[in-house]
């Protein structure tokens, strides 16, 4: 124990030492489904800025590592002292929830979705959350700085806002938690998993029109890119324009895409071009509408064709020398 109790504290202080411009976000999700009989299924995640570390399912209570570094550099008593009280909390967690259930007169089947938000530094205090909220809709939300319970939208909200605002107990547990053990691990990760997410690569932007009878779309695609927080504008004769976006979507390789469009009155001659900012980027991205833009995949494409042509070349030559060969073989006569 006196182990487990010097590890905390060191963690602590570096906690406390931290910056905020060095600080990462760390997200926990939990999932808990409430059947009509109460049978309790579970299931979560861990996210480090946008990474999934961690993974939980039904009721084994598992961990599964879904990163080589997931597990980041704590040894394994320092695991087991998370873990332990990781499943602490689930439990007392799903007791609280049945005995408020039964109080505010719920009834049937739901699912609570829990998240916990918070950063590696405690300058960021005030974006720390704990939110709870029942089929899709807010419940419940704790505020950490003024240390009170705020109720949402979904029903049983104000009941279940009273219920919790009086037990102390509860609330002092989720207050150390936002405070102290998620931007603990928080910590943990922010080395551990540093190669990961602080990569940075470069967007690849393509933009097009698509002609309709009355108006002209002006599609701005951008893709590739790493981290995921990005903006890219459309502009006409020097003005931003009114868009449309699709917000940042994964792409299977662990970077981003996004799409934004606007209409436009071709028969009116302007200069239109999509903007990108990105921290990939030393300065903003540039494209304009019928611009050919270079990007490393175009590249490769021509590289390919290139040495696609060479070798039909190549083939064809050989075809006919060897034909010419045999020729002179028969005749007797020389190439000369």
């Amino acid at each position: 124990m006196k182990v487990l109790i010097a590890s905390f504290i060191v963690s602590l202080l570096l906690l406390l030492s931290i910056t905020a411009a060095g600080s990462i976000s760390m997200a926990a999700t939990q999932n808990s489904y409430f059947s009509s009989d109460r049978v309790i299924t579970l299931w979560g995640s861990l996210e480090v800025e946008d990474i999934e570390t961690l993974a939980a399912y039904n009721d084994s209570r598992l961990i599964e590592f879904k990163q080589s570094w997931s597990k980041g550099n704590l040894n394994d008593t320092d695991w087991q002292y998370y873990n332990m009280f990781l499943k602490r909390y689930l439990y007392y967690f799903h007791i609280h929830l049945r005995e408020i259930s039964e109080k505010v007169g719920a009834k049937g089947a739901f699912l609570i979705q829990c998240w916990v938000n918070c950063s590696s530094s405690l300058n960021e205090i005030k974006s720390f959350t704990y939110r709870v909220a029942k089929d899709g809709e807010d419940l419940v939300s704790y505020n950490v700085v003024e240390e009170v319970w705020v109720a949402g939208n979904a029903p049983h909200s104000q009941d279940v806002q009273r219920i919790m605002q009086k037990d102390t107990v509860t609330s002092m547990s989720i207050h150390n938690i936002l405070i102290f053990y998620c931007p603990s691990l928080a910590l943990t990760y922010s080395t551990a998993g540093k190669e990961a997410y602080s990569r940075k690569i470069q967007p690849q932007v393509y933009i097009t029109r698509k002609s309709h009878e009355s108006e002209t779309e002006v599609i701005c695609m951008v893709t590739g890119f790493y981290p995921k927080p990005i903006n890219v504008s459309l502009w006409k004769e020097n003005k931003m324009a009114d868009v449309m976006s699709t917000g940042a979507l994964p792409n299977g390789d662990g970077t981003y895409q996004l799409t934004v469009l606007t209409t436009i009155n071709m028969a009116v001659e302007q200069s239109i071009y999509c903007q990108v900012e990105h921290s990939s980027l030393k300065e903003p991205l540039i494209v304009h509408l019928d611009e050919i833009h270079h990007t490393p995949i175009g590249l490769v494409v021509g590289i390919t064709v290139a040495v696609i042509v060479c070798v039909i070349g190549l083939v064809c030559f050989m075809k006919l020398y060897k034909k010419h060969r045999r020729y002179t073989f028969i005749t007797g006569l020389t190439m000369d």
